[in-house]
């Protein structure tokens, strides 16, 4: 998937690094996230508490099957800690502690579930474009849908799409359709997401599971394995401490595949 300009939020001073809020995060000046938006996806940001509202938050945390997730959400700076590993970016490189062969595959997976799980903001970023399309069928009920595609050379997975599927009531999103490309050929298979337990979190909506689904042919099939859950949700408006970030000595960088 991709980290748009680099496809987040926390009231925390995260245990997922232990170490006191700091105010020396470099802030870069932002350029207006709005103006390429159209009012398809505008009616959608706004269902989920408004674009502004997510523009402002600093940082999101969650636990996620048994790894706790920090994202500084204005640079998209990243650590995940589980049990025998802990996996960051420091807006430069993927790094991953302790050292390890397989280094290079957190590449794609370090931010994957992050960004699944921080739709529809996520794809509010420059460099992202928009389709409204004609209505989506998906479970014998009609959504309005969008698809998402991306500028030649953003993220890390540019020919990545997705169609985003919001109630035509409320204008809530409630599935994702996507195709997945890292480091490959654009595809035109796609995957589907549900996403349920929506809860407000500092002014915006977030998820508390999402459900894979099988699909082909335009039919939505079983489950495919259980919901992935999402607990114990803080966002802020204050930044996390960069130390969290920062690389530890001796851990690996990722790096991107071959022909990126």
């Amino acid at each position: 998937m991709k980290k748009i300009l680099s496809l987040a939020i926390m009231t925390l001073v995260m245990a997922c690094g232990g170490t006191k809020q700091e105010q020396n995060i470099p802030v870069e000046s932002k350029p207006d996230y709005t103006s390429h938006h159209i009012p398809a996806i505008t009616k959608v940001f706004e269902a989920h508490g408004g674009y502004d509202n997510w523009s402002n938050l600093k940082s999101l945390s969650y636990e996620m099957g048994g790894s706790k997730t920090l994202v500084e959400l204005q640079n998209r700076y990243t650590r995940i800690e589980s049990e025998n590993q802990t996996v960051g970016f420091d807006g430069e490189n993927v790094w991953v502690y302790p050292a390890s062969e397989n280094a290079d595959r957190q590449r794609m997976r370090y931010n994957l579930m992050f960004y699944f799980y921080a739709f529809p903001f996520v794809i509010g970023d420059p460099g992202v474009n928009y389709e409204a399309m004609e209505p989506v069928e998906l479970d014998g009920k009609t959504y309005n849908a969008v698809k998402v595609t991306y500028d030649n050379g953003v993220g890390d997975s540019p020919n990545d799409s997705y169609i985003v599927c919001s109630d035509p009531q409320t204008n809530q999103m409630q599935w994702l359709m996507y195709t997945a490309t890292f480091g490959g050929q654009a595809s035109q298979r796609y995957n589907l997401i549900k996403y349920d337990g929506w809860k407000s979190m500092g002014g915006v909506m977030l998820p508390s599971s999402l459900q894979w689904y099988t699909y082909a042919d335009g039919e939505v099939g079983d489950p495919r394995g259980n919901a992935t859950a999402f607990e114990n949700i803080q966002v802020s408006n204050d930044y996390p401490a960069m130390t969290n970030f920062e690389m530890p000595e001796g851990a690996s960088i990722a790096k991107m595949p071959e022909g990126r």
